[in-house]
C-alpha cells in the first residue's frame, strides 16, 4: 500500500507542476490515439511458498518475450497528456528450476499479462519536429499463464501450478522521443519499465495418488523497448 500511495503522490505532483506551468504556446486540448509493439526483457520470477508443503520455491527464467498496447489519449495543454492504455505482455519460459529438487520440466509455456493503465506524460519540445517525453501509469494487470506440470521421478511426484483468477496494481515509468513524420502522426520509441504487485500461484501435488494443495507467490517486472505511432485528432 505504501508503495501504491508513494507512486501515485508522485504523479499526481509532476503533473499538477506541469499543469500550472506557464505557457505562451499552449495547445487547445485534443485527443489522440496510438498503436505500440515492444520487444521485452524480463526479469526473473520467483515463485515463494506462503503455506502448506511443498516448500520449495521456483525460479522462471524468459526468451521471446514481447508487448503490445493500444492508448486513447488527451492533451491538456503544450506538455501534458493523459491516456488509458490497454496492453498484454508475454513471456515464453526458456527455463525451470527448484531451489532444493532436480525437476523435470517440459511443458515450458507461457507467462502473460493483460493489463490497464492511467497514465501521465509530459512533452518537451526540442526542434519543431522532435519531442522528448517522459512519464508514469498505474492501473491493474491480469496475470495468467498456460498449463504447467513439473514432475520428480526421485519422490515419485507431480506438480501442477497455476496463476490463480485475479487482478493487481500494476504500475509503470517510461520515456522517449516522437517525431512529427506528417501532420498530426507521429512516429516514437520509448523505454518503459512494467512492474506488478505480487499475486497469487495455485500448486497441486500428486504422490501415490494423494494430491495436497498450497499457495506460492510471485510478481511480474519487464523493461520494454518501443516502437509506435500516435496520430492527433
Amino acid at each position: 500500500m505504501k508503495q501504491v500511495l508513494c507512486i501515485s503522490t508522485l504523479l499526481a505532483g509532476v503533473g499538477l507542476i506541469i499543469a500550472g506551468a506557464p505557457s505562451a504556446h499552449a495547445q487547445d486540448g485534443g485527443m489522440y490515439i496510438s498503436l505500440k509493439g515492444a520487444k521485452a526483457f524480463s526479469l526473473r520470477s520467483t515463485f515463494d511458498p506462503i503455506g502448506g508443503a511443498p516448500t520449495d520455491s521456483y525460479d522462471f527464467d524468459y526468451k521471446s518475450e514481447w508487448s503490445a498496447s493500444t492508448s486513447l489519449g488527451y492533451r491538456l495543454n503544450e506538455y501534458l497528456r493523459l491516456e488509458g492504455e490497454l496492453g498484454y505482455l508475454v513471456n515464453s519460459v526458456k527455463d525451470m528450476s527448484s531451489d532444493t529438487i532436480p525437476i523435470d520440466y517440459s511443458s515450458r509455456g507461457k507467462i502473460f499479462a493483460r493489463y490497464t493503465m492511467a497514465n501521465i506524460l509530459a512533452d518537451f519540445a526540442l526542434t519543431d519536429q522532435l519531442t522528448a517525453f517522459a512519464g508514469g501509469g498505474i492501473g491493474i494487470a491480469k496475470p495468467d499463464m498456460d498449463k504447467t506440470i513439473l514432475s520428480n521421478a526421485l519422490l515419485g511426484q507431480t506438480r501442477q501450478i497455476e496463476i490463480e483468477d485475479q487482478y493487481v496494481f500494476a504500475w509503470k515509468l517510461t520515456g522517449g522521443l516522437s517525431y512529427e513524420a506528417y501532420e498530426n502522426t507521429h512516429l516514437f520509441a520509448d523505454y518503459t519499465y512494467f512492474q506488478t504487485a505480487d499475486f497469487d500461484i495455485k500448486q497441486k501435488t500428486t504422490q501415490s495418488g494423494v494430491s495436497v494443495e498450497n499457495t506460492l507467490v510471485s510478481d511480474l517486472s519487464s523493461h520494454l523497448i518501443g516502437v509506435g505511432l500516435r496520430y492527433d485528432f
